[in-house]
């Protein structure tokens, strides 16, 4: 039996989000890199997660980066990093969680916006709060466009991200509205 053309579109937009995802916690990663202190102990455990491939070590290390350093500038991309790990492994009520307090602590940032404005539209629950989150990550990618870009980033790059985000930040807030809407 063939999957519904809706369910095939759903899980075409999964993989591009996910592919998003992986592709912002990298840009992430080095960017982290100039709020960290070189040589120090934070910067020692963040390379250390940077470098480990396997998810399970990887999550290990981000919990104990956590728990070690939890006044951390970078915990907002600790959060982020967790939370791709949980939704790659479909466990969407610890991506959400790790979504919810990197929210807290970033209330911008994007990723982490969208990933669980898209959990909980899929959920069909706390659908209010896709709405806003997903509004949110719009207006978080306008102030982007005015923004410089990373160090990490050609302008050409920036722009790129900026306008895929925008757009994929767009495309969630219709979607939650059309969930949210009775």
């Amino acid at each position: 039996m063939r999957p519904t053309r809706q369910v095939r579109s759903a899980n075409m937009k999964t993989k591009v989000f996910l592919t998003l995802c992986v592709v912002f916690v990298m840009g992430l990663a080095i960017s982290a890199y100039a709020q960290l202190v070189a040589g120090s102990p934070e910067d020692a455990a963040y390379t250390k997660i940077i470098g480990e491939d396997n998810p399970d070590a990887r999550t290990a290390l981000l919990l104990d980066f956590e728990k070690q350093f939890p006044q951390s500038k970078v915990l907002p991309d600790i959060y982020v990093m967790l939370m791709t790990i949980y939704q790659q492994k479909n466990d969407t009520g610890k991506a959400n969680d790790f979504g919810e307090k990197a929210i807290k602590i970033d209330a911008e940032n994007v990723t982490a916006l969208l990933a669980v404005s898209r959990n909980y539209s899929i959920e069909h629950k706390n659908l209010d709060k896709a709405v806003q989150y997903a509004q949110k990550a719009v207006d978080a990618t306008v102030k982007l466009k005015s923004q410089p870009p990373p160090p990490n980033y050609t302008p050409d790059q920036w722009k790129s991200y900026v306008d895929n985000t925008e757009q994929a930040a767009k495309s969630m807030l219709a979607y939650a509205k059309s969930l949210a809407t009775p």
